[in-house]
């Protein structure tokens, strides 16, 4: 599969690739939601893919933001989300319950600030017991249940913590594929 952008007057051409629908997926949707993606290449160039499929003002003023340096510097953030996505997605999490927010939470939080997995599930918990304004019991009995609704049903869920860390460091190394 391809998503495939072209500009003929001004000699751009981007393209994604992959095998992963769920990544493709994601892609397209933070296109229409953002109007831009910055990928970051091996060299440290940022590549862009701009949305003028629907509006052209926009992808206009876009372009205009990039030459000008006044773009949004959260292009890396919006990937590391779509990666995310894309691996929660491979896994059958629903990313619309609040046990699956909270799991994105940690996850995110723990791969970007470099802490180490908690040895229990207690501090998470805590934590998101506070951010969404819930009890304890609350945010547990959600991300039980946001388990047992995905591919992880009957592990523990300080494992599937661990493994969407590791398959997110992955999928962020390696692309679409991982390892």
């Amino acid at each position: 599969m391809a998503e495939h952008i072209r500009e003929y007057s001004g000699g751009i051409e981007m393209a994604v690739v992959c095998s992963d629908l769920s990544l493709l997926e994601n892609i397209n949707a933070l296109l229409s939601e953002t109007g831009v993606i910055g990928i970051r290449g091996e060299n440290g160039v940022v590549h862009y893919i701009i949305d003028g499929r629907n509006n052209r003002t926009r992808a206009s003023a876009a372009v205009t933001a990039l030459v000008s340096g006044n773009a949004k510097s959260n292009l890396d953030e919006d990937f590391f989300d779509a990666c995310l996505k894309s691996v929660f997605k491979e896994f059958g999490l629903d990313m619309s319950l609040i046990g699956t927010a909270v799991l994105f939470d940690a996850v995110k939080t723990i791969y970007l600030s470099g802490a180490k997995i908690p040895v229990n599930m207690k501090t998470v918990y805590m934590s998101a017991a506070k951010t969404y304004k819930m009890t304890f019991s609350q945010i547990e009995r959600d991300v039980r249940y946001a388990v047992k609704n995905s591919s992880y049903s009957g592990m523990r869920s300080r494992f599937i913590l661990q493994s969407l860390v590791t398959r997110t460091g992955r999928r962020l190394k390696f692309g679409a594929e991982g390892p």
